[in-house]
């Protein structure tokens, strides 16, 4: 059980970004105890504005951002920083108890995120990155098909969107294209590179076909909520993108990555918005040649995540929280059934799927199934 929390407010840090500013459009409970936070001074006009409370500070001194969390209960960073710096918000979040989420979806920085579990168990503080619609979606299908099948041995999990990505995230796709990742066989992980693998899922009468992505994360978080010993990821991607992860054509790979605000937009429209939709799917096998299969279609990423975040909040407040790294399956399928948009389709050994469907606007309880302690501690 989570030890007793006795601070209320939650801080939304990096709201200025493409997500948190959509999160505050789009998303935003003003009834919860938000506090606004940036590294930009600019921060004080949108507080003003929404009638918020707000901290600026900078991410990269451990004492200085313990300074500003006597109470914060949580953070919730929506800022794309990698570990690098974010560790210095982690530490401070340990030091004064206060739980730490956020979007990271990269295997590189999950490991690192990892490798503060014993200190924040012990100050039951929870970490848990991923908090976005790369690893949500991949890792609560990974737990139903998981447990749609008699001891699975094997989990392959991908995703596919469609429409313009942030520049933010085009940025890390292309700094991440040529970095070498992971698989995990036998329960260990083991050094993959990205793309040398295909597999097809098929979602509402199509195929698609993804290529593997070394770099996720899945292979962290969908190892400790299912306990399946060996774990594969992969994506959707343009052909360009592949061409990248291959190490073919880098010097456009740099010039591009150098010059992102020059040729990529800040994010998708309104209407690619609200027009795109994705997928999650998840696919385990067993010893005895038996298999499952789950594909969860949502609304576009960028939607989803905000949604998610906004449920995820929700939980923090509430206080429902598991020590320690966790994943975001931890709060089951409620976190994401109910978002408009969300079905869920389960395949058993070739069958022809049953479809879980939460009509729009309906949803469960707000409790019901949430915080599911994950399966590996």
């Amino acid at each position: 059980m989570a030890r007793l929390n006795m601070k209320t407010n939650i801080l939304l840090y990096g709201v200025l970004g493409y997500t948190g500013n959509l999160f505050l459009e789009r998303a935003l409970e003003r009834s919860l105890p938000i506090v606004l936070g940036a590294r930009e001074k600019e921060l004080s006009e949108v507080a003003q504005r929404l009638g918020l409370d707000h901290r600026v500070f900078e991410i990269c001194d451990t004492q200085s951002i313990a300074a500003c969390l006597s109470d914060i209960r949580a953070v919730v960073n929506l800022a794309s920083i990698s570990y690098g710096v974010n560790r210095f918000l982690i530490d401070a979040c340990i030091q004064t108890g206060t739980h730490y989420v956020d979007l990271a979806a990269e295997c590189s920085d999950m490991i690192q995120v990892l490798t503060h579990h014993d200190a924040a168990l012990a100050r039951g503080v929870m970490l848990m990155p991923g908090a976005g619609f790369n690893v949500i979606m991949t890792d609560i299908a990974g737990v139903i098909a998981s447990e749609s099948l008699a001891e699975p041995t094997r989990l392959c999990l991908g995703f596919a969107t469609f429409g313009r990505p942030s520049r933010g995230t085009i940025r890390s796709l292309l700094r991440l294209a040529t970095e070498p990742g992971y698989t995990r066989r036998a329960g260990e992980l083991v050094a993959a590179r990205s793309a040398l693998q295909r597999r097809t899922f098929r979602a509402e009468g199509k195929d698609y076909s993804l290529i593997s992505n070394a770099s996720m994360g899945d292979v962290i978080t969908s190892f400790r909520s299912t306990g399946i010993r060996d774990i594969a990821a992969f994506s959707y991607y343009p052909w360009i993108l592949a061409q990248f992860m291959k190490g073919r054509l880098n010097w456009l790979r740099v010039f591009l990555n150098r010059y992102a605000r020059w040729f990529f937009a800040l994010g998708p429209s309104d209407g690619e918005l609200e027009s795109q939709h994705t997928y999650a799917w998840a696919h385990v096998e067993n010893a005895r040649g038996g298999s499952a299969s789950v594909v969860i279609t949502g609304p576009h990423a960028y939607i989803f995540t905000v949604k998610a975040i906004g449920r995820i909040i929700d939980q923090l407040v509430r206080n429902n929280v598991n020590p320690g790294f966790t994943p975001p399956s931890f709060f089951g399928r409620p976190l994401i059934e109910g978002i408009d948009g969300v079905r869920i389709t389960v395949a058993v050994d070739g069958d022809q799927g049953r479809v879980h469907e939460v009509p729009r606007g309906g949803a469960s309880g707000p409790d019901e199934g949430l915080g599911r302690p994950p399966r590996r501690q």
